[in-house]
């Protein structure tokens, strides 16, 4: 899979931006004041335009007409009113709205449209060395001004960075890494190791960023020390997970230093001489482009005081234009969190906001959240606004905060806020966590009918409290929204809608999510992370979505119901953790798979309801967790009423998930779901606007059904890991690689050292899960070569929470083979041995597996009917081995192989089979 973190989003030049201005209009409404490009503050502001003697006319900044209605006073709510001509009004300072400002409407003439900036046009180009131009910036140089980006005709620039295009990759942390939260020290967080040649001391080190990618955020940071010839790097501040704790070569990237500058479209600023250099697109001349750099980062400001009684209350702003508003990570605090909202603030931010409503309005090329409604905010509305072009996410509603930090006195919860109709896109520009919609310790909001797509991270997310701890977020509803194309394959454990902790009341309904593809693991439709309960997920339908339509990590009493969850790129229904309660009522959906498990996760402990739905696998019959269906019935007694049967959709290859009228789904009790009133709503063009953008087809991995495991490590490079299973533990001390020192049959099998001073007594260690074996009879063998005082164990698991054990094998100091508690012969030190397991699995599994050892050149032995682990192991999903010694020991393994028992062995284990 190719990911790349595209240096901006070409497809937002082409977006209409003027969409949300108002229709035009035969003249201008009566209003208290008027703001115009060519009026002077001076001026009274009654008139809508200068007079003929230019004695008087409208105001030339918002801000003054905000000042002129502290004056004035109304009987009559939101009577007091500003029209805005149309143009660019460049702000010199944040607009700030105070209670002394409550209810005014500031709205756009009909017609026109005024855009407020944040930014300053840079003018004074000069062609440069090469393809480069250049500008000097006075205030640079002196020191008054420093900006974080840049927009060149309306559409962002990159700022110089290397590589161009995708990742670096680390060499490691900078000591090794421990597992155990507990034992985590601040320098396994504080920087890596780097590959040779990949960072340099360049001369602007102090404003040189690297970001680093971990699972579902992505890191800022300073650069406080660079040792090329040892090859580390340290952080300013320290990542919020130790490096290389989700991959050990983990992905980053480096921006803002002059070299880097090296393609079109990218820039840098010289903080020390103040010179701004670009690389022009192609067809850009600039010697008439438009360049503008933020000067400001929040535009708009609501400034109430909750915590004091005090509240801006009823101001509108209808069809304005918010744009150019800069991001700034101060080199004394940390930028790392889930959702990037820790640390950001948006363009538009407010605090005790009662009342309030954007409409029609635009907000874009921002560096932060475009809109944040945090502390005290209740009843505002956000309709049909444009929020496009976002270093961060679109919208938040509420507070982070958790524990005993809730916001549980009424002045300042955040409740009963509204998002509908609004177009939500084209963010995570510089802080790819950014989320289309947060809701956070907040209430009783209603997301609807918008579109939010093109993010690297979650579509939305709702609460914000981890496990079944105390909580502020209840009765929020998400409905009719058009959730698409996120995660572009960059972050990972993420979905089109998130979900946090506890939750009564809250409704997922009516939505349509689609193209969700993470980097690793997660890219989920549905997504009931941990303590998610009492929530009501329906009618939805999900699609196309890389690890399942429906995940629960844990939580409890959720309902599922009516939903269709279709085309998963791996399992399609997901449930993790175990939990001595039930997990959720699955009831009414359909099910429809082309490729993949059914179900993914722990299916173990029944507790779970499900039943009345419909299933179906194109080309094949869908099994349960390894079972058919009238086994499943029988083991869990789930699904008593639900059938396997095409749903018969109107065309799954246009998809289009209508039901036909002869749907088995329907005769079930299937209510159809109809997806035309999904998204945004309006004007034809309003409407429109989400088909204007163009893109690619998402393109998941293919997802290729394992059969057998046959893995000889002969591909594999000498002193590289092994490739086709997963590791642990594998650095000094202990190590685990590739070797040429002995072998069986070919040249090459792993090499496992164990060691003292290692974090866990079970390191290293080597597995292979991407697999589940669930019927017939099964054939594991592999070859080990014991050394003196090694102490292996190997292991059949499956993936029940917690796991049971199969056939189970261990090796004592003294070479003694053992299953359980018997010792069935000694092994030859030193010497290769050859080792087959035969067992049955589901529901022909005996409880029992017979085990032949074969030394080279030896006679083989054989033993029967050997107890599994456990007594209830049916599934074979995991299969490894483990270094239990504590000083320094060596064994190897070569030619593993997993598979039922009638298929042949194929190449080299082939000859090795025959050798032995």
């Amino acid at each position: 899979m190719k990911t790349i973190l595209h240096k901006s989003a070409g497809f937002v030049c082409a977006l209409i931006i003027g969409t949300v201005a108002a229709s035009a209009a035969p003249a201008l409404p009566a209003a208290s004041f008027y703001v115009a490009t060519d009026g002077n503050d001076q001026w009274s502001g009654k008139l809508a335009a200068p007079n003929k003697e230019k004695s008087d006319g409208p105001f030339a900044t918002i801000a003054r007409a905000r000042d002129a209605t502290r004056g004035q006073r109304s009987e009559v709510r939101g009577q007091k009113s500003v029209v805005v001509r149309g143009g660019t009004y460049r702000l010199m300072e944040t607009l700030t709205f105070g209670p002394e400002d409550s209810d005014v409407v500031y709205a756009a003439a009909p017609g026109e449209r005024p855009v407020f900036s944040g930014g300053r046009v840079i003018t004074g180009w000069k062609k440069g060395e090469g393809k480069l131009w250049t500008a000097q910036i006075a205030d640079v140089a002196a020191g008054k001004w420093y900006f974080h980006q840049l927009f060149v005709n309306g559409r962002r620039a990159t700022r110089a960075r290397t590589p161009n295009d995708g990742y670096l990759r680390t060499d490691g942390p900078l000591i090794p890494l421990v597992r155990d939260r507990k034992k985590w020290t601040p320098e396994m967080k504080a920087g890596f190791k780097f590959k040779e040649g990949d960072l340099k001391r360049w001369g602007n080190l102090d404003d040189v960023n690297i970001v680093a990618f971990h699972a579902w955020t992505a890191s800022w940071h300073h650069i406080a020390a660079l040792d090329e010839q040892a090859h580390t790097v340290r952080f300013v501040q320290p990542s919020g997970w130790p490096m290389s704790y989700w991959e050990k070569e983990q992905r980053y990237y480096v921006e803002n230093f002059r070299e880097a500058l090296d393609s079109p479209g990218e820039w840098h600023l010289d903080r020390k001489t103040g010179v701004l250099s670009y690389w022009p697109r192609p067809g850009e001349d600039m010697r008439k482009a438009e360049v503008v750099a933020p000067a400001l980062m929040t535009l708009v400001r609501f400034a109430g005081d909750p915590d004091k009684g005090k509240f801006v209350r009823g101001v509108r702003l209808v069809g304005l234009s918010f744009q150019h508003g800069d991001w700034e990570i101060p080199r004394d605090k940390p930028a790392d969190g889930q959702a990037a909202v820790t640390f950001l603030d948006a363009a538009i931010s407010a605090n005790g906001a009662l009342d309030c409503v954007l409409e029609r309005c635009e907000i874009a090329h921002v560096g932060q959240y475009g809109i944040n409604f945090a502390r005290g905010c209740r009843g505002n509305r956000i309709e049909q606004c444009h929020i496009h072009d976002l270093g961060a996410g679109g919208v938040r509603l509420g507070e982070y905060a958790r524990g005993g930090d809730l916001p549980t006195a009424e002045p300042v919860r955040t409740r009963g806020n509204v998002v509908r109709n609004c177009f939500i896109h084209d963010g995570g520009h510089v802080f790819h966590a950014g989320i289309g919609v947060w809701i956070g310790q907040s209430a009783d909001n209603l997301v609807s009918h918008n579109e939010i797509c093109d993010f690297y991270y979650s579509g939305m997310s709702i609460g914000w409290t981890w496990g079944y701890g105390p909580h502020e977020g209840r009765g929020n509803v998400a409905e009719f929204n058009h959730i698409h194309h996120i995660g572009k394959g960059v972050l990972s454990d993420m979905g089109g809608i998130y979900t946090l902790g506890t939750q009564p009341g809250s409704v997922l309904r009516n939505n349509v999510i689609h193209d969700v593809l993470s980097y690793s693991y997660g890219g989920w439709g549905l997504y009931t992370d941990e303590g998610s309960t009492d929530i009501v997920l329906e009618n939805n339908v999900v699609y196309l979505i890389k690890t399942g339509g429906f995940h629960q990590h844990y939580g409890k009493e959720n309902i599922v119901r009516n939903n269709i969850f279709a085309l998963a790129a791996e399992p399609q229904i997901i449930r993790s953790r175990q939990e001595e309660h039930c997990s959720f009522k699955f009831e009414g959906n359909i099910v429809y798979q082309d490729k993949g498990p059914l179900l993914g996760g722990n299916w173990g402990n029944k507790n779970y309801q499900m039943d009345r739905n419909v299933y179906w696998r194109a080309g094949g019959e869908p099994t349960f967790a390894g079972a058919m269906l009238d086994e499943w019935r029988q083991d869990t007694a789930q699904d008593k009423s639900s059938i396997i049967a095409d749903p018969k959709f109107v065309s799954v290859a246009k998809r289009d998930f209508r039901l036909r009228p002869d749907s088995p789904a329907l005769k079930l009790g299937f209510k159809p779901i109809d997806t035309s009133t999904v998204g945004l709503v309006g004007d034809k063009s309003w409407v429109a606007l989400p088909k204007k953008i163009k893109r690619p087809p998402t393109e998941f991995a293919v997802w290729k059904e394992v059969t057998s495991i046959e893995d000889d490590f002969e591909k594999t490079p000498v002193g590289s890991r092994p490739e086709k299973c997963t590791l642990s533990g594998a650095d000094a001390p202990g190590q685990l690689a590739v070797t040429d020192e002995t072998a069986t049959s070919g040249r090459r099998s792993v090499k496992f050292v164990d060691a003292a001073g290692l974090a866990l007594t079970w390191q290293p260690h080597l597995y292979y899960s991407k697999f589940n074996f669930s019927r017939g009879t099964l054939l594991v063998s592999f070859d080990l070569r014991v050394e003196k005082g090694a102490l292996p164990t190997i292991e059949c698991r499956d993936a029940s929470s917690p796991y049971r054990v199969g056939p189970s094998l261990r090796v004592s100091a003294a070479g003694e083979l053992m299953a359980g508690k018997q010792t069935l012969m000694t092994l030859p030190l030193g010497q290769w041995v050859h080792i087959e397991a035969k067992f049955a699995v589901g529901r022909g599994a005996t409880g029992s597996y017979d085990l032949t050892v074969k030394p080279r050149g030896g006679e083989a032995k054989s033993f029967a009917s050997l107890p599994f682990g456990h007594k209830d192991f049916q599934r074979l999903q995991w299969f490894g081995f483990i270094s239990g010694a504590t000083e320094k020991t060596v064994f190897y393994v070569d030619n593993v192989r997993i598979a039922p028992a009638k298929q042949a062995p194929r190449g080299k284990l082939a000859a090795a089979s025959q050798a032995y």
